[in-house]
């Protein structure tokens, strides 16, 4: 099961301050709880940046709905190509419960946004 954000962050300062705190000597007893809070804010903040950097979706992550038209992205000879389709789960899952395109195995997809929704994003700016 993947991590929530704030599961990662609190790993991540935990780790941080302590490596801080044991080998460092940087932290002192009084200022660690501070500096454990701070970075775990700061890690939330980063990985809510990344998050949001790339519309791409996994397969891994979760499939279109059914009958949704979308880019998939696929490899062929080490070649990234990129193609729109309209996804059938009795069609384009394998046995292994793999998404197939063709021959290739698709990697990640991304909506197919509706013409209202392009109309909308564009009167945003």
């Amino acid at each position: 099961m993947k991590q929530t954000v704030e599961e990662a962050a609190y790993d991540y300062a935990t780790n941080k301050t302590k490596f801080r705190k044991d080998v460092l000597k940087e932290v002192d007893a009084d200022t660690y709880v501070s500096r454990h809070a701070d970075s775990m804010e700061d890690f939330q903040c980063g990985a809510e940046w990344q998050s949001k950097q790339s519309p791409w979706i996994s397969v891994k992550e979760r499939l279109p709905e059914e009958e949704q038209k979308v880019f998939v992205l696929t490899m062929r000879y080490g070649v990234p190509y990129i193609q729109k389709e309209k996804f059938r789960r009795s069609s384009n899952l394998d046995t292994k419960e793999r998404w197939i395109h063709g021959n290739s195995i698709v990697l990640a997809w991304l909506p197919i946004p509706s013409f209202d929704e392009i109309l909308k994003n564009n009167n945003k700016k």
